[in-house]
């Protein structure tokens, strides 16, 4: 059987002479595995299906519960990606976490819509590539039943105050008063707020960005067994 599928490249590994082994999140079936064969040879006409952030149209053949790439159509390679490190990483995260979240052939829209658009936003966008990065996984924690709320006190619901802390276990701020967890910060929270399309105080978000995404990498490596390689490179880079 014959499948035409949306879908954006995740990981590849080698193997045989000149084939590889390709994990794709597809738009209509979730994520895959697929054999791709010959993309190792020179000249190969399908080497970029194979390429890392690759987004194409998929033509899959099925047979039993196992999937082949028959051929390739490319929508974007998110070629940019490949000239800034920091920006290659930061992508290689949201990459890690969909490998991470997703199980076999579990269908998930909205993620996939999500990772598409911070793929754009960090290979064509001129701004802080943490901005899309922590927008990807915030949505991406709430389409997957993790989202961590962000509208003051996650227990008595009052303001955090002035020395809020972050609870892991129920994936919320909370004030001083209620204090769960470990201390955070106003501008961790502040950012997240940005990021999430929520109001927020402009000249409270300083330093958030890279605090906010060592309070994600934290949160998803205890709910998720979550490779966090890539995005701790990312933090290196961007806070260097």
């Amino acid at each position: 059987m014959e499948i035409k599928s949306n879908g954006v490249l995740l990981k590849s590994i080698d193997y045989n002479e000149s084939d590889r082994l390709l994990t794709i999140f597809t738009a209509e079936k979730g994520k895959l595995t697929a054999g791709i064969r010959g993309v190792r040879k020179k000249g190969a006409r399908l080497a970029f299906a194979s390429q890392p952030f690759c987004f194409a149209e998929y033509i899959l053949v099925q047979k039993g519960d196992k999937y082949t790439v028959k051929t390739a159509y490319l929508y974007d390679g998110f070629y940019p990606l490949r000239t800034d490190i920091t920006r290659y990483y930061a992508a290689s995260a949201a990459l890690s976490v969909c490998l991470s979240l997703l199980g076999e052939e579990e269908k998930a829209d909205g993620i996939f819509v999500a990772l598409v658009q911070a793929l754009k936003s960090l290979a064509y966008g001129e701004g802080d590539p943490a901005e899309p990065l922590t927008e990807f996984l915030l949505s991406t924690l709430q389409a997957a039943g993790y989202g961590i709320r962000l509208d003051g006190c996650g227990y008595c619901e009052e303001d955090l105050g002035e020395k809020p802390y972050f609870d892991f276990s129920g994936g919320c701020f909370c004030c001083e008063n209620c204090a769960k967890g470990v201390r955070a910060s106003l501008s961790t929270y502040h950012f997240l707020r940005k990021c999430s399309g929520l109001s927020y105080e402009e000249e409270k978000i300083a330093g958030g960005a890279r605090r906010a995404l060592k309070l994600l990498k934290t949160f998803l490596s205890a709910r998720l067994d979550f490779n966090a390689t890539c995005l701790e490179e990312f933090l290196r880079l961007y806070e260097g």
